[in-house]
């Protein structure tokens, strides 16, 4: 539960530091096949993927199992507590009037993966995902000699094609700024700094010192699905 108390702590700070994520949400949104009336999106936010839906929907439900995000998130048919790990989250989801399923920039979070995916699989219902991989900060974690809290490439598409028929693609993004102190901020403020975190001030000044690019690495697979194989 240690990333939904930091999405609690950071939400406030969220808003401003959420461009990656915006980017991702755009990306999945833009791209998906399918144009759904009657909207699900599991770990919400702030509601990134709700301000890219360009089309006429007739309800939208916003899960998070943060309520300080579900705060920042506009204004909707109905916003959900719900925690995607746990099978009493679906029980409640699979009550709902839903024909799509969005999940942008928060299944990376799941204790168990392949779990969390098989309950989306079993909604039987065309799903659109976004999830980042263990290349995100990949000079940051090799410097400081941590492993990546999240799952590697390789394992999520393991999963992606164990569970959905569809197309999935990995996009490589660089976030720039203008001073390295300022990309270390960042990963305080964004919400995914958990590694990092458990450096000590000497060695994160030894890391922001020896830190060789003026920009953070992202790498994001995404994943449309009509069906499942469930």
């Amino acid at each position: 539960m240690d990333h939904i108390r930091q999405f609690d702590r950071q939400a406030s700070r969220y808003q401003d530091r959420k461009i990656i994520q915006s980017r991702v949400a755009r990306h999945l949104v833009q791209k998906s096949p399918y144009r759904g009336r009657s909207i699900l999106d599991l770990g919400a936010g702030s509601g990134e993927v709700f301000r890219n839906i360009d089309w006429p929907i007739e309800r939208f439900y916003a899960a998070d199992a943060s309520r300080q995000m579900l705060d920042l998130h506009p204004p909707c048919t109905r916003k959900i507590l719900c925690n995607f790990d746990l099978p009493s989250c679906f029980r409640e989801l699979e009550r709902l009037p839903i024909d799509q399923i969005f999940a942008s920039s928060s299944l990376q979070w799941s204790r168990d993966l392949e779990a969390t995916l098989r309950r989306i699989a079993s909604l039987r219902l065309p799903t659109s995902l976004a999830i980042f991989t263990a290349s995100t900060f990949k000079t940051v974690h090799q410097l400081a000699n941590i492993s990546s809290p999240i799952y590697e490439k390789g394992e999520v598409i393991r999963l992606i094609e164990q569970f959905f028929h569809g197309e999935w693609e990995v996009r490589e993004y660089k976030l720039f700024f203008p001073e390295k102190i300022e990309a270390f901020r960042y990963i305080k403020e964004s919400g995914v700094s958990q590694g990092v975190k458990r450096l000590s001030y000497r060695e994160m000044r030894e890391l922001i010192d020896n830190y060789p690019h003026p920009y953070l690495e992202f790498e994001v697979l995404f994943m449309w699905s009509d069906l499942s194989k469930l």
